[in-house]
């Protein structure tokens, strides 16, 4: 497995292809719901087996010393390997790299248990985005 990182405005299709297939496909998601303005101003990171890439995650950067972290799908063969948890680590090592604060996410409810290993933890109500219930989540770093 390799990992390549995705600078701002650099083409991320690998990517896009990997959300497309997991959030589009499997879940639902209309294309205007998943793909926005911030794609193309934020580093996305793809981790590819071979030529193929298998998981992918976005770091998207604010000006307040914070972050969030999204986007973060792994194609159905490749779950259990822990790829998840390489995406989620690598987007935090470069958060804080890059002097952020605070990282948060937007988590589906079902996936709260897997960021609370991270440190993230719960804020909010629970709250539908598009037909599936998340919860907002933060950590300090």
């Amino acid at each position: 497995m390799k990992t390549v990182w995705y600078e701002s405005g650099e083409d991320y299709t690998p990517c896009a292809e990997v959300r497309k297939t997991v959030f589009i496909d499997e879940q639902g998601y209309l294309p205007e719901e998943e793909f926005d303005e911030a794609d193309k101003t934020c580093p996305h990171l793809a981790i590819f087996d071979g030529e193929t890439p298998v998981a992918a995650g976005r770091l998207v950067l604010l000006t307040d010393g914070t972050a969030k972290l999204g986007r973060i799908a792994v194609l159905k063969p490749y779950r259990g390997r822990h790829l998840g948890a390489a995406v989620v680590e690598a987007l935090l090592a470069r958060a804080r790299e890059s002097g952020v604060r605070r990282a948060y996410v937007s988590a589906q409810s079902y996936a709260v248990p897997f960021y609370n290993k991270f440190g993230f933890r719960e804020y909010g109500a629970e709250y539908l985005d598009g037909r599936i219930p998340h919860r907002d989540m933060d950590m300090q770093l």
